[in-house]
């Protein structure tokens, strides 16, 4: 049965009413009327007064107007205006929207169902619309859309970051290369200038050696003219004639035994640049000052603030050669999942795969290991506190062999590594010393402004950031401080929670995990904030905890705990 004001639609024999159709001129100016006619040459639905206006215009006056009961229920029209309380379809445009596939998620019109969806069950949307609007799916509607916006808000908040770090990086990276640059162009000036000197030099030596001949000849040369007119001269006695000739005789004399000596002298040095061998292949180098090394990426870190962490299965790190019980004073991520552990008390260090939960390989050492941290080249370092030595150790394919030993001072605890340089902190003589590779040190790190930056730093670690900077953690005064890579104090963090800070690691830019022992508590660090808050502690079940460790990838929090020999694993909920 026909309602009234209303047309059935005929579309795949469904017994629904249509919806009102409404003029569409009215439509395109904001408003709503219901349609009285058809326009068979604009193809258009119109109210009356439209009509009574189309019929006014010359240009219109002649179209074909169909009236209400002979006007189409349904005209494929080209325009994508909207009919009705629907819209046309995208894939067909003449055709109106008016079905829904649940299984392909699919809204389409006839010709859709039709061609994409005959062996689905669709929804027609005059039938289903009613009561999906009044149910709990459109009502859940809300709350999905702003979870959505929610993580789409996180998206644009990483993107944003990264902004910054793309920015700062090249910001860094340029004032790098300059700096570089200008060295290289201090270099060239001074030995420039260098060979500028001795080549003048060697011009000034020699023209005063052949002026100063020059300067005794043309002399000896005038005594002689002047002899030569005194004895052509007619106004001297022959006495005089005799002196003269005599003196004569003897200059004459005296300038041919000088004869060699002065042919010697008429000489100059030769001489020619020759182009230092190392320029010459830098400059047919095609490096030239250097190489833009993109390695690795910048990878959105989750705000681990927002994260809730369930404990996992410990992993034992107990091995058949281990004697004692474990205490792992330090770790570091050596790559994907695996760790690298110092256990003192077994005097060794050992390589743990966290995904496996096992222990890999494992070499032992002459006395006991504090700290760790990963090098290039598949190489790590450990510091030896009672032997003032750092162990270089060798990670290629998994398996831990003995390298190089680096003499240091007494009291070496912590290490880290950044731009081939390692920076390692005392706590006899509280300081930090930064050095190369082969135990160089370049500059220590002891006082900022005549004030005594540490008293027990036990740890540290340099953080990628741009601009690079060093973090350390003081055992006793219960502090982190944040140093710029040339000792200059940028910032010192504090909690109440924080008692006895040892270890920390960077899990993203600006974030920290510092791991208290005191209060058996991991800590994040924000840098942005500049604020800390517990993240872990004795309620997640967390127990002596001595140093800890981050793998992004899965999203875990690793505990190495005193005198145990498990490691206590905490994953992302």
């Amino acid at each position: 049965m026909e309602v009234s004001g209303k047309i059935r639609d005929p579309g795949l024999g469904k017994c629904s009413v249509d919806t009102t159709v409404y003029c569409q001129p009215c439509d395109e100016g904001g408003f709503r009327a219901v349609a009285r006619g058809f326009c068979q040459t604009c193809e258009e639905y119109m109210c009356d007064p439209c009509i009574e206006a189309h019929k006014r215009f010359k240009v219109s006056r002649n179209h074909i107007m169909l009236s209400k009961d002979k006007m189409p229920s349904f005209y494929p029209s080209s325009k994508k205006s909207d009919i009705g309380e629907t819209e046309y379809c995208k894939t067909h445009p003449k055709e109106m929207i008016k079905f829904y596939c649940p299984t392909h998620c699919d809204l389409g019109c006839g010709d859709c169902v039709v061609l994409n969806h005959r062996s689905c069950e669709v929804d027609y949307i005059a039938d289903v619309a009613q009561d999906f609007v009044i149910g709990n799916e459109f009502r859940e509607l809300g709350p999905s859309i702003k979870r959505t916006e929610d993580l789409l808000s996180g998206s644009i908040s990483n993107v944003d970051e990264l902004l910054d770090e793309v920015e700062n990086q090249s910001k860094h990276e340029i004032a790098r290369l300059r700096k570089f640059r200008a060295e290289i162009n201090t270099y060239l000036d001074r030995h420039e200038k260098e060979l500028l000197d001795n080549i003048r030099k060697v011009e000034i030596d020699d023209e005063n050696v052949l002026n100063a001949l020059k300067s005794d000849c043309e002399s000896a040369k005038s005594g002689l003219e002047a002899m030569r007119a005194e004895l052509s001269s007619g106004d001297i006695s022959v006495n005089q004639r005799y002196v003269a000739a005599r003196r004569a005789e003897k200059d004459i004399r005296n300038t041919l035994d000088k004869k060699e000596q002065i042919s010697g002298l008429i000489k100059a040095r030769k001489y020619r640049f020759i182009q230092d061998e190392d320029t010459e292949r830098l400059l047919g180098s095609n490096m030239g000052l250097g190489t833009l090394d993109v390695a690795g990426e910048f990878l959105p870190v989750l705000d681990l603030s927002t994260v809730t962490w369930k404990k996992g299965t410990d992993i034992n790190v107990k091995t058949t050669q281990d004697l004692e019980i474990c205490c792992i004073t330090g770790s570091a991520l050596l790559s994907s999942g695996i760790l690298l552990l110092a256990d003192g008390n077994n005097k060794n260090v050992k390589l743990v795969n966290v995904p496996a939960r096992s222990v890999t390989s494992l070499l032992k050492l002459p006395v006991k290991p504090w700290e760790v941290c990963v090098l290039h080249d598949d190489q790590a370092a450990v510091t030896l506190p009672i032997n003032s030595m750092i162990q270089l150790v060798s990670t290629k394919r998994g398996q831990l062999t003995r390298g190089k030993e680096i003499k240091v001072s007494y009291g070496c605890n912590g290490i880290a590594s950044y731009n081939n340089r390692l920076y390692i902190s005392y706590t006899s003589n509280p300081r930090i010393e930064v050095m190369t590779l082969d135990g160089h040190i370049i500059s220590t790190f002891q006082t900022d402004d005549g004030r005594k930056l540490f008293k027990t730093p036990y740890n540290l670690t340099v953080s990628a950031s741009i601009p690079p900077t060093l973090y350390v953690s003081d055992y006793t005064t219960y502090t982190v401080l944040q140093l710029s890579l040339d000792g200059k104090v940028l910032h010192e963090y504090r909690d109440k929670l924080l008692k006895y800070p040892t270890s920390l690691v960077e899990v993203g830019p600006g974030q920290l995990l510092v791991c208290g022992q005191s209060n058996q508590n991991v800590m994040l660090l924000t840098e942005r904030g500049g604020k800390m808050r517990e993240i872990l502690g004795r309620k997640d079940g967390l127990t002596n905890p001595c140093s800890v460790s981050f793998c992004p990838n899965p999203c875990v929090i690793v505990v190495c705990v005193r005198s145990c020999h498990s490691l206590q694993v905490f994953n992302a909920n």
